[in-house]
């Protein structure tokens, strides 16, 4: 496969959202996010790209935030990768009486703590960034080996241009607004989204750009068709999702 970045691929069969597998420490594997199910068909790129690059293990599964299009295939990945560590932060995660952290029903391994701008280092060369505001333990991933942040859904990237998630679609718009001019402060140059297209270069300062515009006043006629566009949305999803079990 086709790296996007040094060390970096894009599962194309992932679901939902963006999937990547990034090269960390030792020669080993990191997942990004999971999309709503995992197939045969991301466990054989992954296979392809270990492979063809003479690498380990995945050893960590990084979670970006909590939604259901990211998280959806986490149990099954954690079931072909037993090893690898669930990372997830504090606020997305619900913990039983015995303080042990979860998201749905997998156990987390790696709780990062949620302040805003906070650095957490998983390994040498890659690094959590608590930003909360999608929701409140929304994560980035900066990867220094590779020169690539992961950003989830801090931002959207359509082909010519970066755009924030609907403001009713923010657990705290406010916190959100903040989070992208913090992630400028740490992020590289190439970025790859939850959704949409890889950032190939200058995303500093496009991601800078988008921080200082001001949120616009939707009028009610563009909320009613988004609405409407986001059901039908999700509903062709669990129609996909059903087929796909079914067969």
């Amino acid at each position: 496969m086709r790296p996007i970045a040094s060390g970096v691929w894009q599962l194309h069969s992932a679901r939902g959202c963006n999937v990547y597998a990034v090269e960390i420490d030792n020669c080993e594997l990191a997942i990004v996010d999971c999309g709503f199910r995992i197939s045969d068909g991301i466990i054989s790129e992954v296979a392809e790209i270990r492979a063809e690059n003479r690498l380990g293990d995945v050893t960590y599964i990084l979670v970006t935030h909590r939604h259901r299009d990211h998280v959806g295939g986490l149990r099954d990945l954690h079931h072909y990768f037993p090893q690898a560590r669930i990372v997830v932060g504090r606020e997305d995660c619900v913990f039983d009486e015995d303080n042990v952290a979860w998201v749905g029903e997998n156990q987390v391994t790696i709780v990062v703590p949620g302040e805003m701008g906070l650095v957490t280092r998983l390994t040498t060369s890659l690094r959590a960034l608590s930003l909360p505001g999608h929701t409140m333990g929304s994560l980035a991933y900066i990867s220094e080996k590779s020169g690539v942040t992961f950003t989830g859904d801090t931002i959207i990237s359509h082909k010519n241009a970066l755009a924030r998630p609907l403001k009713f679609l923010n657990e705290n718009d406010t916190l959100y607004i903040k989070s992208l001019s913090v992630l400028a402060g740490f992020a590289t140059d190439v970025a790859a989204p939850g959704h949409g297209y890889v950032i190939q270069n200058s995303f500093i300062k496009r991601l800078s750009e988008l921080a200082a515009q001001p949120r616009k006043r939707m009028n009610p006629v563009e909320a009613y068709r988004i609405i409407r566009g986001l059901i039908a949305f999700v509903k062709l999803r669990r129609r996909r999702n059903v087929q796909e079990a079914d067969y």
